[in-house]
């Protein structure tokens, strides 16, 4: 299993996964010259996709994604929610390359993907756990406003996490952002904190976490510095030592494999 997370941030958002073989991307959200950009800055090509998953309909996800699946007939996987609400940003896709969510689902026999509901204030927002044939498994959820049970099921026993740690309470709290946008971000439907985010990571925290990347980080909210230095810090405290890395909005991470 490799993964490289081409960038994460409001301006976009797009991860590419090699598992067992099959590469495909977790949400398209820059433009598809970009992504075929970014692909190639570790040495992939856009022409070996062999899918698109979508976690949800905003813009920051989706913006290549109808581009890539017409230029390169790959299928997008995305719910029926999401695809009502963004068809028309999408553009026509053909038939055969929209596959519509609804429980688990194969990549290929030896890729299981597991998606679950997450809360974000868009129509309907999922995460995705992915397992290949020798049982290694990554979760990811890049827009998340709650840490539920669902959740932490679903995040309990993999070896790589990709989770969101959007804003840190204090810089919320006093940057230009209107008051019913920092309510926004800070509610239940809205975005994860640094804090909430580093208590999630030492609950789930096992032998066999490997690897975990901290995604969507505010510019205006918060700043990489201080988001991974607040999980490092809990995780200290908590005595646990795992790899963590910071998913920036302009460049790629490097390829990890497990």
């Amino acid at each position: 299993m490799k993964i490289s997370i081409l960038g994460s941030g409001s301006s976009g958002n797009a991860t590419f996964l090699e598992v067992d073989g099959f590469k495909f991307l977790v949400d398209a959200g820059f433009s598809g010259k970009k992504i075929k950009e970014k692909l190639e800055l570790i040495g992939e090509n856009i022409e070996e996709l062999g899918a698109l998953l979508i976690t949800h309909e905003h813009l920051d996800h989706i913006l290549g994604a109808g581009v890539l699946s017409r230029k390169y007939n790959i299928p997008i996987y995305i719910t029926g929610e999401s695809y009502k609400v963004c068809a028309e940003k999408l553009g026509k896709i053909s038939e055969n390359n929209l596959r519509l969510v609804d429980g688990d689902f194969r990549l290929m026999e030896s890729v299981k993907v597991t998606p679950f509901d997450v809360m974000h204030d868009a129509e309907r927002t999922i995460g995705f756990k992915i397992e290949n044939s020798r049982g290694k498994k990554l979760a990811i959820s890049t827009d998340i406003g709650y840490i539920n049970n669902i959740v932490r099921e679903h995040f309990k026993d993999v070896n790589i996490v990709v989770i969101e740690c959007n804003y840190d309470y204090q810089m919320l709290m006093s940057c230009s952002y209107p008051w019913d946008l920092k309510a926004r971000v800070k509610g239940r439907n809205g975005h994860l904190s640094n804090t909430d985010a580093a208590k999630f990571i030492g609950d789930i925290n096992h032998p066999g976490l490997e690897k975990v990347y901290l995604a969507h980080v505010s510019r205006d909210s918060n700043s990489y510095e201080t988001a991974i230095n607040t999980v490092r810090d809990e995780l200290k405290r908590q005595c646990i030592e795992v790899e963590i890395e910071i998913a920036y909005q302009e460049k790629n991470t490097n390829i990890f494999k497990v």
